[in-house]
């Protein structure tokens, strides 16, 4: 009895083959338009983030300094007059 040996594959394009071909390609295609869309966001997140924190630090520098001058304006007088209890002056004059 003769063994036929066939070809693990035949040489001439076959339907299936270049469907495959195709369908490889747009998805290779389809790919690399995902990757594209996603590194546009997050590039465009980037700037953004880069953008919102220049305005934070403009916004940051540009309050006024409070050194001792300013600050005793907002500091109560007050005074221990035994056990837990507080006297405060100086909050009736404030304006």
């Amino acid at each position: 009895m003769a063994v036929i040996m066939q070809r693990p594959w035949s040489p001439r394009p076959t339907f299936g083959r270049m469907f495959g071909a195709v369908g490889a390609l747009i998805a290779w295609t389809a790919a690399g338009v995902a990757g594209l869309v996603i590194a546009a966001a997050l590039t465009a997140a980037l700037i953004v983030a880069g953008v919102v924190g220049a305005a934070v630090l403009t916004f940051a520098r540009a309050l006024p300094k409070r050194g001792p001058a300013a600050a005793e304006d907002d500091v109560l007088e007050a005074r221990h007059v035994g056990g837990h209890t507080w006297v405060a002056y100086g909050f009736d004059h404030r304006a």
